[in-house]
């Protein structure tokens, strides 16, 4: 004999809906499956019926398991096209100036000059944190998001690596310290 309790709330629901079986008020699993088996229902139809929702209860969890490895893909996929585009975005001048005196403030945000730049900080070995990155004075002047984009293609480029440490800021929301290669 098939049992009903292998089923979903919401499928043995949908079971009394089809056998013309309203449940009044809130009643728990068990007390629905008692009043579908005291409906006097046929003992044969409720066991096809029962059969028929598990099938449903089998596609559903397949049917799930599908999207979640799809979607996984397909996120993965986003992944590698941001890390693409990333690395493709290219930095440009910027150029500030003050009103009222004749001086001009040029930064230039050259990203292949700031990543031989923090290459030239660190010998082969040796590590530093995301804070003491950003304290650099020179780095300072440079964009956020400019720093972010060197210290991407550094990794790709294999130049660095990340490692464990400290570090109260990241990059990425988990790039804490990097290690020369």
């Amino acid at each position: 004999m098939i049992r009903l309790e292998k089923l979903t709330i919401t499928l043995i629901n949908d079971l009394a809906k089809e056998c013309n079986i309203k449940f009044e008020g809130k009643l728990s699993k068990k007390e629905k499956i008692a009043l579908i088996e005291n409906a006097g229902i046929d003992q044969k139809t409720l066991e096809e019926l029962t059969l028929k929702y598990l099938e449903k209860k089998g596609k559903t969890k397949k049917k799930s398991k599908d999207e979640l490895s799809e979607l996984k893909g397909r996120v993965r996929l986003l992944e590698d096209q941001i890390k693409f585009l990333m690395s493709k975005i290219s930095v440009s001048e910027v150029t500030l100036s003050k009103e009222k005196d004749s001086d001009i403030i040029t930064v230039i945000s050259n990203l292949s000059d700031i990543k031989k730049f923090i290459r030239s900080l660190l010998s082969p070995g040796e590590s530093i944190s995301i804070d003491e990155l950003i304290e650099l004075k020179e780095i300072q002047k440079i964009p956020l998001v400019t720093l972010k984009h060197a210290v991407y293609d550094l990794l790709e480029e294999e130049i660095f690596e990340v490692i464990e440490g400290n570090s109260r800021q990241k990059i990425g929301g988990k790039i804490g310290r990097l290690k020369r290669l």
